[in-house]
């Protein structure tokens, strides 16, 4: 293997920007971009689902739906992903390139193996990882096909992933987002050929759509590595350096807790897929459009909470404590702010939104209710996002992932019990969402308002 170089480190290096310039300006300089490659990974979502509304409901409700099966997959990948995060921001931070790109090295070695738990997956158990969520015979099939292709492919999206979060990590998010940018594009242009055979191109349905993200994928790769190659300033890349090892081990400690998180979130959302499927496809339908209608929200939140993360790191390794503190409050402010405009855009115009991914008049009828209950936990959702996303960056995410996960196992039951109880049907998840979410913002903010995350990973990293 070829050693990748870096400039040396270099004692008493100055500071970087996130340390010495005012927090608002660099939180608004490293959101903005991921806010846009935020959208554009929803985008990805989006392209396949709006393609395939031509092939029926079932076909939808497959599309739809398989995303909560992907997130189990790629909720692995934040094993080393969220630990190389932490890591590389506190490094550089600490003016520590080499060690830095040491830790990058290993995150991506790491992750490219855990996608091959995706490619057997998809080889071997596709389907049947569909039937878990229930559903009728032909979203099964449709469901089936699709996830066969994506997730064998697994170990692409995982690396794109893990290189993102190094150059965030980094401190830039511009890069991220041309990169994201070429690849929805990409996607987006070869979707409706690999669904319909227009052209030369062969006729897929379903598993075309899998296909076109495929490929837009690899390319994203290619294009994250061919930098690395390059020695880009962002993205800093070795196999041995100078001073304290990093460790797997180190990075797996970190990141684990938060795997964990990605992991029950995605286990809930298929409970609640199984749970609305009880009250017929529509229903089923229902659960996954309306989380791509809500994304408006999550993707603002993960934006101003990823990029949180990259300044509490390179703070807190910088011993800027304080600093770090003045990340958090202010990415409380303006997901608070931005959540409770978006509240009255989903209260008022339901209908509108649902209206991107599905005119069958059965999804309508349940989407417009599931949607405006939702919506009433935008702001508590705001804030528990930004808290868990930014405080990430410090490394401490054993008390987040033990939060996330009691109120996780708490909503598994209750998904199957509360629409029974009640008489609501699928509207009773959607209820079942928004107090919890709620609930679990309180926690989490009152956690975190104590402090202990301020320690960092200074002992870890010698």
């Amino acid at each position: 293997m070829t050693e990748f170089s870096a400039p040396a480190a270099v004692p008493n290096a100055p500071l970087p920007e996130a340390v010495t310039r005012p927090i608002p300006s660099m939180l608004l300089r490293l959101a903005l971009p991921v806010l846009a490659s935020q959208a554009l990974r929803l985008a990805y979502q989006w392209v396949d689902a709006i393609w395939v509304r031509g092939l029926g409901v079932s076909a939808t409700a497959a599309v739809t739906s398989s995303i909560f099966v992907m997130w189990s997959v790629y909720s692995l990948n934040d094993i080393f992903a969220i630990g190389v995060t932490a890591y590389v921001s506190q490094l550089m931070g600490a003016g520590n390139r080499d060690r830095a790109g040491v830790a990058a090295w290993k995150g991506l070695r790491s992750s490219f193996l855990l996608g091959l738990v995706g490619t057997a997956a998809g080889l071997f158990a596709a389907r049947r990882l569909f039937q878990l969520m229930g559903g009728d015979a032909a979203i099964v099939d449709s469901g089936g096909r699709y996830l066969s292709v994506v997730l064998t492919a697994a170990p692409l999206p995982m690396l794109g992933l893990t290189c993102e979060s190094i150059m965030r990590a980094s401190g830039d998010t511009r890069t991220p987002l041309l990169i994201d940018l070429g690849a929805v594009l990409l996607n987006a242009a070869l979707s409706p050929l690999l669904i319909y055979g227009v052209g030369p191109f062969p006729r897929l349905g379903v598993a075309g759509a899998g296909w076109a993200t495929v490929i837009a994928q690899a390319v994203m790769v290619t294009s994250y590595l061919t930098l690395a190659a390059r020695g880009h300033r962002a993205f800093p890349l070795r196999r041995h350096a100078e001073g304290a090892p990093v460790r797997i081990r180190g990075l797996a400690r970190v990141g684990l807790p938060a795997c964990l998180i990605g992991l029950l979130f995605a286990v809930v959302y298929i409970a609640f897929a199984r749970s609305a499927s009880r009250f017929g496809a529509a229903s089923m339908a229902v659960v996954g459009i309306a989380n791509r209608v809500e994304a408006f929200e999550f993707v603002v939140s993960v934006a101003i909470g990823s990029a949180g993360a990259a300044l509490v790191g390179q703070n807190l390794g910088a011993r800027r404590p304080d600093r770090a503190m003045e990340v958090w409050r202010t990415g409380l402010k303006w997901s608070g702010g931005f959540a409770l405009a978006l509240t009255a855009v989903y209260l008022l115009f339901p209908r509108l939104l649902l209206g991107i991914f599905t005119r069958d008049p059965g999804v309508l009828r349940v989407g417009v209710p599931y949607v405006r209950v939702l919506s009433l936990c935008f702001v508590a959702a705001g804030v528990e996002i930004v808290t868990g996303e930014s405080l990430l960056g410090s490394g401490h995410t054993r008390e987040i992932s033990a939060i996330y996960t009691v109120f996780s196992l708490i909503r598994i039951p209750l998904a199957f019990w509360l629409p029974d109880w009640t008489g609501t049907g699928a509207i009773g998840v959607a209820w079942l969402i928004t107090s919890t979410c709620i609930l679990r913002a309180i926690v989490l903010v009152g956690w975190a308002a104590r402090g202990t995350w301020k320690r960092g990973l200074h002992r870890e990293l010698g």
